[in-house]
């Protein structure tokens, strides 16, 4: 249900109300991050973090931004940024291992999804994440162990990973 209209509104009535509110400045980034609006979310991202500089959220949203418009050195500054304030933020290190992917780091790609899936070993994205990156290495066992344990973990998964399985080579 995207009903992004309605709750840009809301937003901007609360920080019309109080425009100190770096939750409601925050939410409203991600919101325009979600619609693709990625100067308006970035923005607002910058806003947030001007009234709270440790506000790990609204860093690793300005990240995913970033990260969305290929931007990827300053996805990375942002992602570091808020695994430097917490280390166990296994979003913020997936989401660094994704940038790292994109730009074809792969070994740094999955020493971070590694590191996630210590995190929190029943996340469904790292493992899936580390799958793909195992695919574009050529590394087609480790791929397949990857998807068929997300899909474990998560059998709505099948018919988005049925794509990447589909692409592995006939002998798998």
């Amino acid at each position: 249900m995207e009903r992004y209209d309605e709750a840009l509104a809301d937003l901007s009535r609360v920080i019309e109300l109080d425009p100190s509110a770096g939750w409601a400045i925050a939410a409203r980034g991600e919101t325009y991050r979600l619609m693709e609006r990625y100067d308006e979310a970035l923005a607002d991202f910058n806003r947030a973090i001007e009234l709270d500089p440790g506000y790990a959220w609204a860093i690793g949203s300005r990240g995913q931004t970033f990260q969305a418009m290929e931007c990827y050195d300053e996805a990375l500054a942002d992602f570091n940024r808020v695994i430097e304030l917490d280390p166990s933020a296994m979003w913020a290190v997936t989401s660094r291992g994704e940038t790292f992917q994109e730009m074809e780091r792969y070994d740094e790609a999955l020493a971070d999804f590694n590191r996630a899936i210590e995190l929190e070993p029943s996340a469904v994205w790292p493992i899936a994440a580390r799958g793909e990156t195992f695919q574009e290495m050529e590394r087609y066992d480790e791929a397949l162990a990857d998807y068929t344990r997300a899909i474990e973990l998560d059998p709505n998964l099948a018919k988005k990973l049925g794509t990447h399985l589909a692409q592995l080579p006939d002998s798998y």
